[in-house]
């Protein structure tokens, strides 16, 4: 074995999700497409690879978008040692997509859990505005069991036709209090760019956000993450997918996973993840 061979081997150990884990925040967002069966690879090709890819990367926290309720079911049989919450979007229970957040159950003690339409009544199923669909953003608190520290995340899905509804709907994430002495992480598919006013609205200055892929120490892979199917970002398309991070985390690592399989890419959207460094505890374990 060489020495240059040996110095690569250490330097991928001392990199690795299981060599910083005591000091590192791994978060995930994957819009795992809904089961449509028409689609070419469908649900039935794509949730095997989906897990072992979700596996291989191992997030602490992981957001998923546009997942129908049998559809959780499957994620949740093949990722043991995670709990999750989400609820149906068309009647707050078992129909509809949801916006499930799974969480690693050694690590994270849950305080609260809560699903938010993007609609002047938020606590019911309903949907607003110009949009096309009912629209839900779902809101975990999670308290970390080794370090005593508090993170509130919101996992989101915007309305893919109505800007109205997608500007409110950042509007009702950035305006719902955060959890007493939490760091925020606010995530899913924004259906918009840097650009467009959801963004803009969650990382103003004043507000408590930045967009963990501008901010990465290192970042990797493509910025466009709407695959359409292909192998590669719709040409001429940026990042529709965010990790928005609280500004007292430090942003390590940022990447866009563009895995493929024999069967063809896992999803229409490419998943995103981040490293985050926590922030110290501000009070004591609850």
């Amino acid at each position: 074995m060489t020495a240059r061979f040996l110095a690569l081997a250490l330097s991928l150990v001392l990199a690795s999700p299981a060599a910083a884990e005591t000091a590192s925040l791994w978060v995930m967002s994957y819009n795992i497409r809904y089961d449509n069966p028409n689609d070419a690879p469908d649900w039935r090709a794509r949730r095997g690879p989906m897990a072992d890819q979700i596996r291989f990367v191992g997030p602490d926290v992981l957001g998923v978008q546009e997942a129908l309720p049998p559809m959780v079911e499957d994620l949740d049989a093949a990722l043991p040692g995670y709990d999750h919450y989400g609820v149906g979007r068309d009647d707050g229970a078992g129909e509809g997509e949801t916006t499930t957040v799974f969480y690693r159950a050694d690590r994270f003690e849950r305080l609260a859990a809560q699903t938010h339409w993007c609609s002047p009544t938020p606590d019911r199923p309903s949907k607003a505005y110009d949009a096309a669909l009912p629209r839900t953003f779902t809101r975990v608190v999670l308290r970390d069991r080794r370090s005593g520290t508090l993170i509130d995340i919101r996992n989101a899905h915007l309305d893919h036709v109505g800007a109205v509804s997608r500007e409110r709907c950042a509007r009702q994430i950035l305006d719902l209090p955060a959890w007493p002495d939490a760091a925020l992480i606010t995530l899913g598919d924004f259906n918009s760019g840097p650009a467009d006013p959801p963004h803009r609205l969650l990382t103003a200055p004043g507000a408590p956000y930045v967009d963990a892929r501008a901010a990465a120490a290192t970042r990797f892979g493509p910025e466009g993450t709407f695959n359409d199917f292909q192998p590669r970002p719709r040409a001429g398309q940026g990042a529709i997918d965010f990790l928005f991070v609280d500004r007292r985390l430090a942003v390590r690592r940022f990447a866009t996973l563009t895995d493929t399989t024999a069967a063809g890419v896992i999803s229409d959207h490419f998943p995103i993840v981040a490293e985050l460094s926590q922030p110290a505890p501000q009070s004591e374990p609850r």
